[in-house]
């Protein structure tokens, strides 16, 4: 179904972990804690535009909510399914917010598609950015900067590496690791990169099409324990100086790819004093929670105008302060 159909006062947000119909006592509570965060703060974007009629939630039944008349939570539970709750919507428009481990991501849009008109970039775009080999794969061809992936390690390097499942969301299953054997085939589902030192940030941008505008520029906060990378959290505003270095690499995206659309973050790293793509993510990220401090409203009136009004809004935003977000 088409992105480009009128959005203007109705639509359901479909948040993955906060919809699990059976949260199950293993699941990682960080995880969740964040995921909640993250929807609670885009629906409380949404209140703040007058555009807004109803906003369609869908929500497991013993997770506490927001309350407002323009919110209509549509709760799941073990004996409620998802498919049961979709036959009964009769509104079009659908944000999905999903993780890219497992082809999670990728499985739901393929089958949402068929009944919902979703604001996200495409199935396609999607089904490539998801793979972290892939992502790598299509950048080095189009000659945007990115991460190596190394397909050789030699066992006695200088450098350090690092793991990273080919499907996964954030610091998910990253570890550092010195290769013992040169053949990479034995790490399956993985990548190998090189550890770099070097400054590690990433911005979120909107996109409509061939259009972008930049959002935030982030540092990111990371930490190392038992040979695991963890990201802790992200300074919001923390790599401002470089908003024409990011616009730039924003611009490079956008017109070697069609079929972006909506909050997108981008994760790089400077490696030379060129600034390396580290991953794309086709979806809302964390730098979300810091944005309104950092940036102010008019950073807000930005997202909620693409996704109601479908319009990408040009103006510059200024930095009011840097923002420190944490992770749960």
């Amino acid at each position: 179904m088409s992105i480009f159909m009128v959005l203007r006062d109705e639509f359901i947000l479909f948040e993955y972990f906060t919809a699990m119909p059976c949260i199950k006592k293993n699941y990682n509570k960080k995880i969740f804690a964040e995921a909640q965060n993250l929807s609670d703060q885009l629906i409380g974007f949404f209140l703040k535009d007058k555009d807004l009629k109803k906003i369609h939630v869908i929500r497991n039944l013993k997770i506490s909510n927001l309350k407002d008349s323009r919110i209509k939570y549509h709760h799941v539970s073990e004996n409620v399914s998802h498919d049961k709750i979709f036959k009964l919507l009769k509104i079009n428009d659908m944000i999905l917010i999903s993780p890219e481990s497992d082809r999670i991501n990728i499985k739901l849009i393929k089958k949402l598609n068929k009944k919902f008109n979703l604001l996200n970039s495409s199935y396609d775009i999607h089904k490539l950015f998801s793979s972290k080999k892939k992502t790598y794969e299509i950048l080095s061809k189009k000659k945007i900067p990115v991460v190596k992936i190394e397909r050789k390690v030699e066992k006695n390097s200088n450098f350090s590496f690092v793991t990273k499942p080919i499907y996964g969301a954030g610091s998910e299953n990253v570890c550092m690791i010195q290769p013992t054997k040169s053949d990479i085939k034995n790490y399956n589902n993985l990548i190998i990169q090189k550890y770099y030192e070097g400054i590690k940030g990433s911005f979120s941008m909107i996109c409509k099409g061939k259009n972008a505008q930049v959002l935030s520029c982030s540092k990111q906060i990371t930490d190392i324990k038992n040979k695991k990378i963890f990201q802790k959290g992200l300074v919001v505003g923390g790599l401002e100086k470089y908003r024409k270095d990011f616009q730039k690499i924003s611009k490079e995206i956008i017109s070697k790819f069609s079929g972006l659309f909506g909050f997108i973050g981008v994760d790089v790293i400077k490696i030379e004093n060129v600034w390396h793509v580290l991953e794309i993510n086709t979806r809302f990220t964390s730098s979300l929670l810091g944005i309104e401090s950092a940036y102010g409203i008019e950073a807000i009136k930005k997202i909620t105008n693409l996704y109601l009004n479908k319009k990408v809004d040009k103006k510059k935003i200024t930095l009011k302060k840097t923002t420190k977000v944490y992770f749960n």
